[in-house]
């Protein structure tokens, strides 16, 4: 028997090659990644309007924490809990395929895909081999759900400590608002009197956001098949890095003899 591995860390498996998948099943992995992504941009644009008129459609159209915290006081707690819970854990496992499929490859195309916030990629990666079962229960997100994937963690228990996560986490921002409901009041007031400007303003911003990162090669926004080429030319890459690395390491022992 293999011993146990760490505690906090997912149990390390000897290398192999990944099993192949059909064009139809990336198909199926990518269009809801690509559908999941257009919604929280048009959640974004929306949402000086939908946080006061309809708080239950911005949440689920895109769950960041500021917009669950301002909507956490108008909506009732069940509602919040299940919309809450329930658009979270649509996105993270879908990620944490798309890590199980390509592994590192998958975790190098994040990373490019993610421009200046590169750098978060690696910081999350060398946290994530030190504690990869805290991260995934206390920030579950995309770049971690990858990781998790690549890493080989099982489904079970990444599903487990991601839903355990994702509920602590919408309790709290619950909890945030009740303590804090006057001064999100007065955010939530503040927007519905400007309502109409900051909405034109948001729509504005995100449009720039999208059509500068699509000058940059680096939109969220793109065709399956383009996802599915950027992905395997990360595959590749990641291959030929590992045929170098094989070349090098075989090359020491002799260099070594002489």
């Amino acid at each position: 028997m293999s011993p146990e591995a760490p505690a906090g860390k997912p149990t390390q498996e000897p290398a192999e090659e990944r099993p192949s998948y059909s064009r139809r099943s990336l198909y199926l992995l990518l269009t809801p990644i690509i559908v999941l992504t257009a919604v929280a941009y048009v959640g974004d644009a929306l949402s000086p309007t939908l946080v006061n008129s309809h708080p239950v459609w911005l949440i689920l159209m895109n769950t960041r924490k500021r917009y669950l915290a301002l909507t956490s006081t108008r909506i009732d707690p069940v509602t919040f809990f299940v919309v809450g819970v329930g658009r979270q854990m649509i996105a993270d496992p879908l990620y944490f395929v798309l890590g199980r499929r390509y592994g590192d490859a998958g975790v190098r195309w994040l990373e490019r895909k993610l421009g200046d916030g590169a750098a978060g990629v690696t910081m999350f990666e060398g946290w994530f081999k030190k504690a990869a079962y805290p991260m995934v229960a206390i920030a579950p997100n995309a770049i971690i759900s990858v990781l998790a994937g690549a890493s080989k963690m099982k489904a079970s228990v990444f599903l487990a400590l991601n839903l355990g996560g994702t509920i602590v986490t919408i309790i709290i921002l619950r909890l945030f608002g009740d303590v804090f409901s006057g001064p999100l009041d007065a955010v939530l007031g503040f927007l519905r009197r400007y309502q109409w400007p900051l909405t034109a303003a948001s729509i504005v911003l995100v449009v720039v956001q999208v059509v500068m990162s699509r000058k940059s090669g680096k939109s969220e926004l793109e065709s399956v098949a383009s996802i599915e080429r950027e992905l395997d030319e990360a595959k590749a890459e990641q291959a030929r890095r590992h045929s170098v690395a094989d070349e090098s390491s075989a090359g020491e022992p002799a260099a070594d003899a002489e």
